[in-house]
């Protein structure tokens, strides 16, 4: 009687059999995400390079026009604007300059005028009076698992919470709008706040993180096969 070439055994077996569909799963979990990203990055893509449209009085749904180009008149308000710290385009710690400036017909929106560098000690001077302010709406930032907490009273400012600000300038729920706009920048090319700094920061991995589980997955079955081959020529 020949002796088997292959006796991995029923526990192993089942083992690997589960461990692969895990791995299979999770590799189709990623690959189904690479092409939702890749929409997502092309419409954000679409949004910052196309002509600013009018901010709408009632915004029910601000993600569905968050990295987008707006526009809208006001006028600023609050005595001395929120200085958030943050990292510009260029990888400078400085800090982000925020104030409301308030519609016409009432609500207001939290502004980022852009932003000035860490040694910038000179008062931030907004412009008074009916502006316009055109820039790119983005939601209410979240602080990483390291971000220190916001300390309002002492003005220390590490997350631009448009909650936690609206609340800080005296601002009720319905009195300005859930989301930011980043200014674009104003003035010449060394005149502070710098705007315009809008991060993309939306990392599409997917595509790899599929191939790494299914190469996983590959590796088990080489690792398995390899395994049943030597126990059977043991056992013969």
């Amino acid at each position: 009687m020949t002796a088997s070439r292959f006796a991995p055994g029923a526990a192993l077996t089942a083992t690997v059999l589960v461990a692969l569909s895990i791995l299979i799963g999770l590799g189709t979990w990623q690959a189904r995400k690479v092409g939702p990203k890749t929409e997502l990055l092309a419409r954000i893509e679409v949004g910052l390079k196309a002509e600013a449209t009018r901010l709408p009085l009632h915004v029910d749904d601000p993600l569905s026009l968050e990295y987008q180009n707006v526009s809208f008149s006001g006028t600023v308000v609050g005595a001395k604007p929120a200085r958030v710290y943050g990292i510009n385009l260029d990888g400078k710690p400085g800090y982000y300059i925020y104030a409301p400036v308030k519609r016409p017909h009432g609500m207001a929106v939290i502004v980022n005028f852009g932003w000035v560098p860490l040694e910038y000690k000179k008062p931030v001077i907004l412009p008074e009076g009916m502006i316009e302010v055109t820039g790119v709406l983005l939601r209410s930032a979240t602080p990483g698992p390291m971000t220190p907490d916001n300390n309002p009273e002492k003005g220390l400012w590490y997350t631009a919470d448009v909650y936690a600000l609206a609340a800080h300038f005296g601002l009720r729920t319905k009195e300005f709008y859930h989301f930011r706009i980043f200014a674009d920048h104003q003035g010449g090319a060394a005149s502070l706040p710098r705007g315009g700094q809008v991060h993309v920061d939306i990392p599409n991995n997917h595509f790899q993180y599929a191939l790494t589980w299914y190469g996983l997955g590959l590796s088990l079955l080489a690792v398995y096969g390899a395994f049943g081959m030597k126990k059977a020529r043991k056992a013969g």
